[in-house]
């Protein structure tokens, strides 16, 4: 057990990661009653020619009561870049949901979430939105949900005190869910979200991952994902990606 736990926090040491533009909700949500809180602590790090060290906290809680489901989600990462400059990248995200008739097919969402990430030169995203959520397959080894949400986001660059943008964008996304046993779980989820104005300016998410479920409170996953937006700012790239080992402590 011990060699066990000594070889996991090796992977966690030796993560590849960049951050994602689009904040995954999907991945944070949880399907039994009642109170539940997470809490991860992760160290990642890459050398391409610099060293990046990055550190970073989150915290999931989430209530659910019957056909109500309240989530809320604090994320806060610090990436050192060869012992010199820091940057921070974070996130607060609130969302209401309502399932009709409880346990039915559609559940009607809202949310609201504040956004900063000064390695894609963002001073602060707010967005605000909702729709409806379908349960199109929803079995206890398999589950795929589709969302079509609709969503208002304010964006304020760091490079330039004019450089804001108001946009209302189509927030959908799809989540699918496979058990393979008792200790391993699979999982995708994909994020699209296009300008209604013009559906040439649009961002994509892609997220999979194999989840192991070591003891009652430990848990470990690797994942790889990738972030693709069409109209970045200027001098920032179009696509990031990461390859992720974490450690969660289940509360």
């Amino acid at each position: 057990m011990i060699k066990k736990i000594s070889l996991i926090f090796l992977f966690v040491f030796l993560s590849l990661t960049i951050f994602s533009q689009i904040v995954n909700i999907e991945k944070k949500r949880k399907n039994t009653k009642g109170f539940q809180a997470n809490i991860g602590f992760e160290f990642n790090i890459k050398d391409n020619g610099k060293q990046f060290l990055e550190l970073k906290n989150s915290v999931d809680i989430q209530y659910s009561y019957k056909a109500h489901t309240l989530i809320f989600l604090n994320d806060i990462k610090l990436l050192n870049i060869d012992k010199g400059s820091f940057i921070n990248n974070g996130f607060q995200h609130l969302r209401y949901n309502y399932t009709i008739k409880d346990s039915s097919f559609i559940t009607l969402e809202a949310f609201g979430q504040y956004q900063y990430n000064e390695q894609k030169l963002l001073q602060k995203r707010i967005i605000s939105g909702g729709g409806p959520r379908f349960a199109v397959a929803r079995k206890k080894n398999f589950s795929f949900y589709f969302a079509p949400l609709t969503m208002y986001e304010y964006e304020q660059l760091s490079d330039s005190l004019l450089s804001k943008t108001e946009f209302v964008r189509l927030d959908s996304y799809t989540n699918l869910y496979f058990k393979i046993n008792d200790i391993v779980s699979f999982n995708h989820i994909l994020y699209y979200q296009p300008r209604f104005a013009d559906f040439s300016d649009y961002r994509i998410s892609s997220e999979a991952g194999l989840n192991f479920n070591i003891t009652k409170y430990i848990g470990y996953k690797v994942g790889f994902a990738f972030d693709y937006d069409n109209q970045p700012p200027e001098n920032v790239q179009n696509t990031f990606w990461y390859f992720n080992n974490k450690l969660v402590l289940k509360l």
